[in-house]
């Protein structure tokens, strides 16, 4: 009797742990990334972006972000107030199942806010939208995501005295390279 409880113990915690003798499917890497932008909290902008997988090596990315919700050590003297969007498509070339290795992306990125002018006290408006090709690299390790990325392209649309549009920068007011780079920490779900 004492042997027929130890054996039935012995195969429910056998059983109950995972072990070769159970025959448990590994588990299918994540499709979908929630991740905030971390150096845009420096300029006083909020950005979330959220990822999903449409197959093996491409996913789409839908970033949206409030300008101003936050304290802006970067230009807190320009008080900006408005709203981004950033459209994006991956192609990952990866070794590894999920949503990481490195990448390319096209970029769509748009940004629409006023702020204080430098030498009187009026309120400016920009809109601006720019084209963009990044490269970067994503890592997922269990459901922490890690993404740093880096861009170039061409920006139009109205200027502003700042050279800075809360996810991308400008050379000087007038010209029309766009720059980005930057990192995101997230989870995978």
């Amino acid at each position: 009797m004492k042997g027929r409880r130890f054996l039935f113990l012995l195969t429910l915690l056998l059983g109950l742990s995972g072990s070769p003798l159970s025959a448990q499917e590994p588990e299918a890497p994540y499709r979908n990334n929630l991740k905030a932008t971390v150096l845009s909290l420096l300029s006083g902008s909020v950005k979330l972006t959220w990822e999903r997988a449409l197959g093996d090596d491409r996913s789409l990315e839908l970033t949206g972000g409030i300008i101003g919700w936050g304290e802006d050590w970067l230009l807190n003297i320009n008080h900006s107030k408005g709203a981004l969007a950033r459209l994006s498509y991956k192609f990952i070339f990866h070794r590894h199942p999920g949503l990481q290795g490195f990448y390319v992306k096209p970029e769509l990125a748009y940004s629409s806010f006023f702020y204080d002018a430098r030498e009187t006290a009026e309120r400016l408006r920009t809109d601006r939208l720019a084209v963009m090709g990044c490269l970067g690299y994503q890592v997922v390790y269990r459901r922490f995501v890690f993404d740093v990325f880096s861009g170039l392209g061409y920006g139009f649309g109205s200027g502003n005295e700042y050279n800075y549009y809360h996810g991308y920068i400008g050379l000087n007011p007038t010209s029309h390279v766009a720059l980005t780079s930057g990192f995101k920490l997230g989870v995978a779900f």
